[in-house]
């Protein structure tokens, strides 16, 4: 019987720095795909409309993803990677294959705020190149495999991955193994790095965010919130990576040419806050120039995400059936972002 896969058991673990973090998600995708370009190949003596096809180029790699935002730190280091722009590598794995996206950057970032529902991070990126990866490493016996998330590359008759986890005794089987087992054959963990240390709870406490603190220029509006939007982009651009000598040594997807370098352009912090319209300070106006403090998280020992900059914002009417104002923002102040204006508190 023919082995599929299903996205609903893609497990994605983000390498960085040597650490490897398992990033639970509700939702992921990926692709890559390359150049196609033509040229004519009519002759005097042959005039058929057909083109030649040459292909030695890949586009860059794509993917998104979606996670929560926890009171732990668990996916703190897909923040950081939002708001720092450096590269980081992802492997998306199921229970028969691993995909590899190498040197991948977050390009735009998307904080979901709900009153009733988790606090989550929505990234879409690019990466350098998408592969099949086949795990490497030094074998790991069956004696000591307890706790690991694990590739069969070794199975003597003696040896049932079966006992502790594995759905199938052979080799190219991921699993996470329930303990250990005897025999001589043996496994490579699945993901190359090291595990974060110390080790991150086990725990996974969600965060369902409150509005703790909204002033806009010292103005308190955190009153008759509706609804809060906030996104980050980055302007990602690869270096050329096209040249003569790529041209001709690529013969095949392998040996294709593949962006390797980029550099980061305009950062666009922006959000929207939408009121129902009753104390309303700033109705059909605008200010270049004004302080945003906003906080939302848990209440008590605070847990969550703070905004804390100067800001240029348009404030507009919304004639529905109970009419709102909008104000409209976008972050003007020349600091990093992860130099205190933008936070994301955990334990």
């Amino acid at each position: 019987m023919a082995n599929y896969i299903f996205k609903k058991e893609a497990q994605v673990f983000l390498v960085h720095s040597g650490i490897k973090y398992n990033i639970d998600i509700s939702d992921v995708s990926f692709s890559q795909s390359f150049q196609e370009n033509s040229y004519e190949v009519k002759t005097l003596h042959n005039q058929i409309g057909f083109e030649g096809s040459n292909i030695n180029r890949a586009n860059p790699a794509e993917f998104s993803l979606n996670t929560a935002l926890l009171e732990e730190a668990t996916h703190k280091v897909v923040f950081d990677r939002l708001l720092d722009c450096t590269s980081f590598d992802l492997y998306i794995s199921s229970e028969q294959d691993v995909f590899k996206l190498e040197k991948c950057i977050i390009q735009d970032g998307t904080f979901e705020i709900n009153r009733s529902r988790p606090l989550r991070l929505s990234i879409a990126g690019e990466a350098s190149k998408l592969s099949k990866y086949t795990p490497t490493g030094t074998s790991i016996a069956a004696s000591a495999i307890a706790g690991k998330y694990v590739y069969i590359n070794n199975v003597e008759n003696s040896t049932d991955f079966t006992l502790v986890g594995a759905t199938e005794n052979v080799v190219g089987h991921i699993f996470i193994a329930t303990g250990n087992t005897i025999g001589t054959g043996t496994v490579v963990e699945v993901i190359p790095g090291s595990l974060p240390s110390p080790a991150y709870p086990t725990t996974t406490t969600y965060i369902v965010p409150k509005v703790t603190a909204l002033t806009l220029a010292g103005t308190d509006i955190s009153s008759q919130t509706l609804s809060l939007s906030i996104g980050i982009q980055n302007d990602i651009r690869w270096n050329k990576y096209d040249t003569i000598q790529g041209a001709v040594t690529a013969t095949n997807a392998a040996t294709s040419m593949f962006p390797s370098n980029f550099t980061v352009g305009t950062r666009v912090v922006a959000g929207a806050i939408t009121r129902y319209i009753k104390d309303s300070p700033d109705l059909l106006t605008w200010d270049t120039n004004s302080a945003l403090l906003l906080k939302v998280g848990t209440t008590g020992t605070f847990r969550g995400l703070t905004f804390d900059f100067n800001c240029s914002f348009t404030n507009r009417l919304q004639d529905s059936d109970v009419y709102l104002e909008e104000y409209s923002w976008r972050m003007i102040e020349r600091i990093a972002l992860n130099d205190g204006a933008i936070t994301y508190t955990t334990d």
